[in-house]
């Protein structure tokens, strides 16, 4: 039983970590366009 537990633990650590990740690499796109879009009206 413990062993189920740690690993039903290990799962929604990793869950949280991934869906972390994914939301970052949004932002990082959201701010690449914001980047990309004042690059072209600066040149």
């Amino acid at each position: 039983m413990e062993r189920l537990r740690l690993s039903r633990a290990t799962h929604q650590l990793l869950e949280r970590g991934v869906e972390a990740l994914e939301k970052i690499g949004r932002e990082l796109e959201r701010y690449n366009d914001r980047q990309e879009q004042t690059d072209g009206t600066d040149s």
